[in-house]
């Protein structure tokens, strides 16, 4: 009875740590980029200010953590697979008259970028104006 409790604890012991050390192994290959927005734009419901911004890859392909240029982080889902150059990473941007709202984001070498599902703000804008033009800003390596 002891031997096979040894066994159940030394293998509930192999696995927590095995799940640990890959989750980290996992988070060393996070890609971080940098964008300098030189606008104020919207993302997440929350209006940003223009400056530089981290952008990281989570461990997840369509979620991804912008840190601004107060420190300040926003996690964005972009769940909605495009095309992309994947020797032209960049984020995209909807430009709605004066106001901009972030809408894909294209990491260096994937062939395969995210787009933003709308906010009810970008949804605001559209119904006010109807029309967008993209603008791509530019990501490179950290």
């Amino acid at each position: 009875m002891t031997f096979k409790k040894n066994i159940k604890t030394h293998m509930i012991l192999s696995a927590g740590l095995s799940a640990l050390l890959g989750t980290t192994t996992l988070s060393a290959q996070q890609r971080t980029e940098v964008a300098e927005v030189p606008f104020t734009f919207h993302a997440q419901q929350q209006t940003l200010p223009a400056g530089e911004y981290q952008v990281t890859e989570g461990n997840s392909s369509s979620l991804f953590q912008l840190t601004g240029p107060e420190g300040k982080s926003i996690y964005v889902n972009a769940p909605l697979p495009n095309t992309t150059d994947p020797q032209k990473p960049h984020l995209t941007f909807a430009r709605y008259g004066g106001e901009y709202v972030l809408s894909g984001i294209s990491m260096p070498g994937r062939d395969v970028g995210h787009a933003v599902s709308q906010s009810s703000i970008e949804k605001n804008l559209n119904r006010k104006l109807s029309v967008a033009a993209l603008v791509s800003v530019t990501l490179k390596a950290r």
